[in-house]
């Protein structure tokens, strides 16, 4: 077995499993695997049932096993672990433990027996039945791939299965013919199944060996297989693939200064047969209490020294999730070591979060996803009225007066566009009534006027910021102000403009951005 990788690189601890939520706590009891379909999550749990969860709800779907009094039980309440859509029907199909492998229909809850744990099944040496039926996934075609994790042990005495040579296997079975083919055998553990996008490979999870395990189903290596990722920080559990690649929850993290008991004794047979024969030792006496007078107590005993839940208090503190490409790459992790998540076996995307499927924790988690849409901010219409103001999103401050030109940003319009101005005919008394655009823009430069003896009415402004100019009408001598050019400042100042008269003589610029024109008389 290759020694699992350092935390380095795509691998490098971070904190995103950290204060996950928990959700339905003390209501649901190891949500093993989950899958989605009409914003509905359905997952199966100890005590044999596959429930379905809305929001807050709880809903059960179907159960596989008879009915039990409690997880001590759990040979006869049945355990449901792999769960999947069918691709042929309103069908969904379970994996258990103890049971088989069933297609249950959704609509009228009609159970098929697939594949009956006495069946004898082919192997690579020997043909024996399945103990621990896991892993499940149906092809576009409708074949379903399954494995079984051990043909030696249940999974009440998955410790003893731990000590044990691999004899788990890959099997596809053929609706039409209704027989499992095997595919791998002599497998660490087999347990979760991923098909490639275009399901010309599978990708098993042997949790024994902390490595993902490449089957060819199509092509020139068909009927081949390669290691496809080793080394992983952990032990693999389901797989959830999508377009991207693969999400992998390692049920329990390893490292060089945290072995796995998987892994620790491998290359010992001896070490493991000794340990296995002190377990059974330890075990024997309640199993014969047990069996001249059934009790609940020796029945809670067998099960917590063989099952996983004995040997998860000795687990690291770190949670970890590898994310890995379809061409076998580690290209990204998630890390926790608060335990607010432990023990992830399966990882579901759903709603722009992650929800994390767990063998032993009694809610279900969820964290954010890393792969999740961040808000976008979108604006438009941006409209700046008065002298003085600024745009506040994207539209940068001028620094000076743009000379006018055709189509400028911060200029007076055009007066074909936005300007109107209307200069009634002159009479006795020298009348002048001008409209004064509003101002769009954030630079105002007012033109040079002579002033002579006039009436001039000014409207008020539709600006925040400038001061407005009362209407006056006034007889006054005034000399002619420079030109005056603003820029826009962080405080714009606007001085107020004082009442002008008709223009005598008017210099007329090179292309000017005339405010009005004169309409000769009829």
């Amino acid at each position: 077995v290759t020694p699992p990788k350092d935390l380095k690189g795509a691998l490098e601890s971070n904190f995103h499993l950290e204060g996950a939520e928990r959700l339905l706590e003390w209501r649901v009891y190891g949500p093993e695997c989950l899958i989605a379909r009409n914003n509905e999550i359905y997952t199966g749990i100890h005590g044999g049932e596959v429930i379905k969860l809305t929001s807050n709800h709880v809903t059960h779907v179907t159960k596989i096993g008879q009915p039990c009094e409690d997880i001590y039980e759990e040979s006869r309440c049945g355990r449901p672990l792999g769960l999947a859509f069918d691709t042929q029907g309103n069908n969904l199909i379970i994996a258990d433990a103890y049971y088989g492998l069933w297609q249950v229909d959704l609509g009228t809850n009609k159970k098929t027996l697939l594949v009956s744990p006495a069946q004898e099944l082919a192997g690579k040496s020997i043909n024996r039945p399945a103990k621990i039926f896991n892993g499940v996934t149906v092809s576009k075609e409708g074949d379903v791939y399954w494995t079984d994790s051990s043909s030696d042990f249940t999974i009440e005495d998955l410790v003893f299965a731990s000590f044990a040579n691999p004899s788990g296997r890959l099997f596809k079975y053929n609706r039409s013919k209704n027989v499992s083919e095997v595919l791998l055998d002599e497998l660490a553990f087999a347990n979760g199944l991923a098909l490639s996008p275009n399901e010309d490979f599978i990708v098993v999870a042997e949790t024994g060996a902390m490595r993902l395990t490449k089957y060819h189903l199509k092509g020139a290596k068909a009927g081949q297989s390669e290691v496809f990722v080793d080394g992983l920080p952990g032990l693999p559990d389901n797989l959830t693939p999508d377009a991207e690649g693969i999400w992998v929850p390692l049920v329990q993290s390893a490292d060089s200064e945290h072995p796995n008991g998987f892994t620790l004794f491998t290359r010992f047979p001896s070490v493991r047969l000794f340990l296995a024969r002190m377990l059974a030792l330890f075990e024997l006496p309640f199993r014969y209490l047990n069996s001249v007078y059934p009790n609940k107590f020796s029945q809670r005993f067998i099960h917590f020294v063989g099952h996983m839940e004995s040997i998860t208090v000795l687990a690291p503190k770190r949670t970890t999730v590898v994310r890995v490409d379809w061409n076998g790459n580690i290209v990204g992790s998630l890390h926790g070591f608060d335990k607010s998540a432990a023990t992830v076996s399966h990882v579901l995307e759903f709603q722009d979060f992650l929800f994390l499927g767990s063998p032993t924790n009694q809610y279900l988690a969820r964290v954010k996803s890393p792969k999740a849409k961040q808000p976008t901010l979108k604006v438009r219409n941006v409209r700046v009225e008065g002298e003085g103001l600024q745009a506040s999103i994207g539209v940068p401050p001028s620094k000076a007066t743009p000379k006018p030109k055709a189509a400028p940003s911060t200029t007076t319009p055009k007066p074909t566009a936005t300007t109107t101005t209307t200069t009634p005919k002159p009479t006795t008394k020298t009348t002048t009534t001008t409209t004064t655009p509003k101002p769009t823009t954030t630079t105002t430069t007012k033109k040079p006027t002579t002033t002579t003896t006039t009436t001039t009415t000014t409207p008020k402004p539709t600006t925040t910021k400038p001061p407005t100019a009362k209407p006056s009408t006034t007889t006054t001598t005034t000399t002619t102000p420079k030109p005056t050019t603003t820029t826009t400042p962080t405080t714009p100042t606007t001085p107020t403009p004082e009442p002008s008269k008709p223009k005598v003589k008017r210099t007329v610029p090179e292309k000017p951005a005339p405010v009005e024109e004169e309409i000769p008389s009829d």
